[in-house]
């Protein structure tokens, strides 16, 4: 007769099969980018993107290709190892596919369903010291929000979770940056400036660290709100009571976005959906991976 696995084996290849999905799905992207990237490089004869995009490709590849327990983390993390990178170059891969920017059709839609422009009414209307300091910190928390909550469930070991939060995670960036390469969006920062908010720290560091780590182009939908509501919704289903913090912060980000005048209200309004519509297709497709590996066969 057929017996399965244990139930301990069979979660541990449902997680491998989710981590290497997600990894590939990452590398794909990658390799897909490589013809923008050459362009690029043709258009500008700037060496050093290519030849960089070039290497981390061939991390990836050799990640993917390892076998074995004492390569599992790196493959584990393998898609937000490479999605700090991805989204960098998405500034030389947008400039070599050299598509039509869309902040006029974008600015028509805010027009329709937000017609007091929050991106640049807010802040002067509730411009005050410690609430504009609170909102610039609640988007500067992204990565924690996107981090920290993977980082928990990895060194709880609890490896089901972090690996269907890290497939979310893969799919709602895979979502983000093709939209970015295919319907670039430049968005209020860069068309008019950030909002005009009280002057304090936090804000001059996000805004330090906007102008050395933005790529142009990358305004719809927001990724940062659209991440940082998959990681909420997973922390939900795996981690309850550290979910409702994640959420607070997730909520408290989405409304700095717009505060900060970095993204028009519809950016952020789309990030909310598409994060969403993300972790539910990413918990469908979670559900949908084979629990078993082989079955055993025993003579009756």
């Amino acid at each position: 007769m057929n017996d399965a696995l244990p139930p301990s084996f069979a979660a541990e290849h449902k997680s491998d099969r989710a981590a290497r999905l997600a990894g590939m799905l990452t590398t794909a992207f990658l390799a897909v980018l490589t013809w923008p990237m050459w362009r690029y490089h043709a258009l500008t004869g700037e060496t050093a993107p290519l030849v960089g995009h070039v290497l981390v490709l061939m991390y990836g590849i050799a990640i993917l290709r390892t076998r074995g327990l004492a390569f599992r983390g790196a493959r584990d993390w393998l898609p937000l190892t490479l999605g700090p990178f991805l989204y960098v170059e998405l500034r030389w891969t947008i400039a070599g596919i050299g598509l039509p920017h869309h902040d006029a059709l974008v600015l028509h839609w805010e027009s329709l369903f937000f017609p007091s422009n929050p991106s640049a009414t807010l802040a002067p209307r509730f411009g005050f010291p410690l609430l504009s300091e609170a909102l610039h910190l609640a988007y500067a928390s992204y990565y924690l929000v996107v981090y920290v909550p993977l980082i928990v469930l990895f060194v709880k070991r609890e490896r089901a979770a972090f690996t269907h939060t890290m497939l979310a995670m893969t799919l709602v960036y895979g979502a983000c940056f093709i939209t970015y390469a295919l319907f670039p969006v430049d968005g209020p920062r860069y068309l008019v400036g950030p909002a005009f908010a009280p002057h304090g720290p936090v804000r001059t560091f996000v805004l330090a660290l906007l102008d050395r780590g933005s790529s142009r182009g990358t305004a719809f939908p927001s990724s940062h709100v659209a991440a940082s509501v998959v990681s909420a919704l997973c922390a939900l289903r795996h981690q309850y009571r550290f979910g409702l913090v994640v959420s607070m912060f997730t909520a408290a980000l989405t409304v700095a976005t717009v505060y900060g005048g970095f993204h028009y209200a519809v950016d952020a309004l789309v990030g909310v959906i598409l994060g969403g519509v993300t972790f539910l297709a990413s918990t469908a497709l979670w559900d949908a991976l084979p629990s078993r590996a082989v079955h055993s066969a025993t003579a009756a």
